[in-house]
Order: C-alpha cells, then structure tokens, then sequence
C-alpha cells in the first residue's frame, strides 16, 4: 500500500544516478586541474586560474546547473580577453562545449579543450596569487620544528603577514618567524599557567608581552602611520576640490543651463507640431481607412443587389465598375501613405 511504484522507483533511481554523476564528473575535474577549487559548498560554481601566452593572469570560472550534467555547464573568463571563442561578457562558446550531451563528452575533457583553445596554462587564482608562498617563506622555522603557537600568536602572526604582504604603500617588511619556545611561559608555575588560560585578561597580557618582544606589531603599526599620511594627504586635496566643484558649478549656471533651456524649447515645438502632423494624425486627417472601407462595401452591396434582382446589368456594371475604380485608386493612396509617413515622421 505504501510501496513505490516501478515508475517512482525508476525516476528515484535516475535521479541518484544524475546525482552520482555529477559528484564524479566534479572530481574528474579537481583531479585533472589541481589548482581548480569550488567557490561554494555545493560545488556549482568552480574556479582556476589561467595564464595566457601573454602573460596575463585571469581565471576561467564553470558554473554547473542544477540539472547538471543533463544540461550544459557554463564557462566563462572573469577577465576581458579578445579571443573567437570569447564573447562580449566573457562567455566561452567552442566546438566540444556544444557537443555537450554525447556520452564521449566530459567535463574534464570540457575545461581541457578550454585551456587549449584559449592558449592558455593552469595557474593560481589571481586573487590568491603568491600570498601561501610568501607566508611559507615568511615561518620557516615554525614550519621546521613542526609545533604549532597558541591561538592568539596565530592570529597576531596571520594578521601582520597579510598586511606586509598586501600593502603597496608601506613596503611592510615580513612577519619574524615565531619560535616554538617562550621564555614567559617556561618561567612560569602550574598555577600561573592555569590561570592564565582561566583568564582572558592575563591570556591577553601574557600574549601581547611576546609580541611585542617578537616585533610582531612592528608591521602594524608601520601600516597605521602610512595611512595616516594618506588621510592627511586626502584632507590636504579637499582645497583642490573644492575649486573642482565650483567650476562644475560655472559651466552648469553658464553653459548647461541655456543649453537645457534651448533643448526643452525645441522639444516643446517638436511636439506640437507632430500633435498636428504626425503620421497618425495626417492618415486620419485623409479618412483614407474610413473611404477604402466605404469603396468596399459599396462594391459588396451592388452585389447582393444584382442578385437579389434590385438592379439589372448595365447599371451594375457601370455602378460596379466606378464602386472597384474608387476602392484601389484610395488603397493605393493608403498603401503609399503607410509606406511613406512613418519615413517622414521617425
């Protein structure tokens, strides 16, 4: 009774094939193109960088739909590249990528052809760029002696690292490398050590009194005076914008104004004169709808008359003939008129 049917059961068991398929389609992919990384936790979105012929660095990102793989992935470059297979808004759209469906097709195959359509090499991310390598370079005797510091040394020690690393202003020098032994804390008793890691307020003190010893903050606090200076060099321009601000003004009260002014005059005509002249208004001013309308029905009527016997042939045919000679001599009018007004008015 409460059992599936063969059908539920054949659409449950298509669905965790496309599933499974996906999943090892997806990890196909990670194992050919190591420096390929997922973006989100789902894993449609996926990302690698690209270093083309020239030197530049972008990176090919494969968004993957929900009804992957029975539909097609999407690649796309993140940076502006001229190349055939490229289009305006960085889309990929190559021969392999269209054969998307045959069994032959996968999306390992898919983000290969890409590399070598485009000419380019698997590369890091630019976003990352060198930062895990400097950062390596940076501990070398933490990596070395294999300890790993407190929570707190590694925060202060990513923090100062990142900063050295990423600020093109200060030319902040590298972290010091943190040592595996601290001469605070092997001075210290049990009960100092518990106490210590009972009270956040001595934790704190006892890691600030390391870094400072290390140099640790040393980066930082270069960083802090850079951006000083910067702020005040950004308060010192406010002078020289402030006349930037009043020539806008100028040119708005003395040129752009009158312009405007000029502009919505020359509007205001336009528009008037096509409430009278355009070409709606000049083909209903002709009624030439209104008199093929009539040349028609007048022409149907002498019909119904001659064969209801109201009129005999010879005044039919005179009557007829002139009725058919109005009617296309007024559509041939209208004809030329729907062909030539809207020229004239656009």
């Amino acid at each position: 009774m409460f059992g599936f049917s063969p059908l539920q059961d054949h659409k449950q068991q298509q669905h965790y094939g496309s599933q499974f398929d996906r999943a090892q389609q997806v990890n196909e992919l990670l194992v050919a193109q190591p420096l390929c990384r997922a973006i989100n936790p789902d894993r449609s979105l996926l990302e690698v960088g690209v270093r083309l012929t020239d030197g530049t660095l972008t990176s090919l990102r494969i968004s993957l739909p929900p009804a992957f793989p029975g539909d097609r992935p999407a690649l796309s470059i993140t940076s502006p590249v001229r190349h055939p297979w490229v289009d305006s808004i960085g889309r990929l759209s190559f021969p392999l990528l269209d054969r998307w469906g045959a069994p032959s097709v996968r999306l390992a195959a898919v983000v290969a052809d890409a590399f070598k359509g485009l000419g380019g090499a698997p590369a890091p991310l630019p976003s990352h760029g060198q930062a895990p390598a400097a950062g390596a370079a940076g501990r070398p005797q933490q990596q070395q002696a294999g300890a790993a510091p407190p929570p707190s040394l590694q925060q202060h020690a990513a923090g100062t690292s990142s900063e050295a690393g990423g600020s093109a202003v200060g030319h902040l020098p590298a972290a010091p490398a943190i040592p595996t032994t601290f001469p605070e804390v092997e001075g210290m008793s049990t009960e100092q050590l518990s106490h210590a890691l009972a009270d956040g307020a001595t934790y704190k003190r006892l890691v600030d009194q390391i870094a400072h010893r290390l140099g640790l903050f040393q980066g930082v606090e270069k960083l802090k005076a850079a951006t000083l200076d910067l702020a005040a060099a950004n308060l010192a321009s406010g002078e020289e914008q402030g006349d930037k601000r009043n020539q806008m003004a100028i040119i708005r009260s003395s040129e752009y104004a009158p312009a405007k002014a000029a502009f919505d005059d020359k509007w205001a005509r336009q528009q008037a004169v096509l409430s009278k002249l355009s070409p709606d208004v000049l083909m209903r001013r002709c009624a030439l709808q209104e008199g093929v309308k009539m040349a028609e029905e007048e022409g149907e009527r002498l019909v119904q008359q001659l064969g209801a016997g109201e009129v005999v042939v010879d005044v039919f045919v005179e009557r007829y003939t002139k009725a058919q000679a109005t009617y296309h001599q007024r559509d041939l009018k209208l004809q030329a008129g729907q062909q030539t007004l809207p020229q004239l008015g656009g």
